[in-house]
């Protein structure tokens, strides 16, 4: 399974599978949640029913519940240290929560102990817990059926979606775009590339990145990556922040045709309820392919994209690709399906080839 997290800041995030191998990069497309019956030998998560060596508990009126299948139901990993026979929580190497077999006291996010009204229990090598302390350490609420003896642990309110795009397995959905040229272009020598590669000079046979790749000869050349992210409540508003690693090997200071290879090509970003997609547009007695959202034009914002910078790397003194990392906040509404739209790209007005891959891509929302 490639590298992909779901990150959680002291709550517990929504999550979804939509490929094979359940990725957390699909995070935003199903909540979490997780039902454990007293006295059944089983539990119920976004996955499916799964069985369990023990069955949940009651211990003088506290619901206990074993703490692994609490835990990875709801996205955090855990850990065992069989010296202190403990078990950490944890997400994005961050802990959470930390219990330890037959103690009364738990440790929180800030290292802060916390009493438990009852001590961690072993049970056929699996350890319990009071279900309703141990989800409010995680940020999650408790639901208690009296009349079915079920306890339902399930995100909060506030809760947020947090989405990290990796490619070290395949292009996890994200598709490659260009615009800014002729529909009838010579692709012998626009040379338009969107692939999914090694990342350059990084010393890595398993990193991997989206490659864009064109030869800007009309004058202005839009290079782009889009993906739908979906899950979130239709038609709602949310404050969403884009991060996003670009590798670059262009330098400062360079000089080109049109504009220089680094400083003019700029990279946009933006946030939005429709799909972003390049259209055949009439022009001038000739179709050019253009953007759908108004991305503006080369140096300058658009209502639907902004600008965050250019191409050039951090050390142009060094030789090859290095690392650039950008940021972009907006706030949007999901469409009616629950979906909001992604788009990074940049816009050139060097008249040359530029090569450029992107990584670690991650989006986090909240709702407004």
């Amino acid at each position: 399974m490639s590298y992909k997290k779901i990150v959680l800041s002291g709550l517990i995030f929504a999550t979804a599978a939509t490929f094979h191998h359940v990725p957390y990069s699909s995070a935003a497309e199903a909540a979490r949640s997780v039902e454990f019956k007293i006295n059944e030998a089983s539990y119920v998560n976004h996955t499916g029913k799964h069985a369990l060596a023990s069955a949940p508990f009651i211990l003088n009126g506290n619901a206990m519940v074993p703490v692994r299948a609490l835990a990875e139901s709801l996205g955090a990993d855990v850990s065992w240290n069989d010296k202190e026979n403990s078990v950490t929580l944890s997400r994005d190497k961050v802990n959470l929560v930390k219990v330890t077999d037959r103690s009364n006291l738990a440790w929180n996010e800030k290292g802060e102990q916390i009493k438990l009204p009852e001590a961690v229990q072993r049970v056929k090598g699996m350890l319990f817990v009071p279900a309703r302390t141990l989800a409010s350490l995680m940020g999650a609420k408790v639901e208690w059926g009296a009349s079915d003896r079920k306890v339902t642990i399930s995100a909060t309110s506030a809760e947020a979606i947090q989405v990290m795009y990796k490619f070290d397995q395949d292009q996890e959905g994200w598709k490659g775009g260009f615009a800014d040229l002729p529909v009838k272009y010579e692709k012998d020598i626009y040379e338009l590339e969107y692939a999914r590669e090694l990342l350059p000079d990084q010393g890595s046979t398993s990193n991997y990145g989206l490659k864009l790749k064109g030869h800007n000869r009309s004058d202005d050349l839009f290079m782009f990556l889009t993906r739908g992210v979906e899950g979130f409540e239709p038609n709602t508003i949310y404050d969403v922040k884009l991060d996003f690693a670009l590798y670059t090997a262009e330098a400062g200071g360079m000089v080109g045709i049109g504009g220089a290879p680094g400083e003019g090509v700029y990279v946009k970003a933006g946030i939005l309820s429709k799909e972003p997609a390049a259209v055949p547009t009439p022009q001038a007695g000739e179709e050019y392919f253009r953007m759908n959202v108004d991305i503006g034009n080369q140096s300058l914002s658009g209502k639907d994209a902004k600008v965050l910078g250019n191409v050039i790397k951090p050390d142009s003194e060094k030789e090859g690709y290095q690392r650039v990392d950008f940021q972009y906040s907006a706030q949007v509404k999901a469409d009616e399906n629950g979906k909001i739209y992604l788009l990074i790209g940049t816009d050139s007005g060097f008249e040359g080839l530029t090569t450029l891959y992107y990584d670690e891509i991650k989006v986090t929302a909240t709702k407004a």
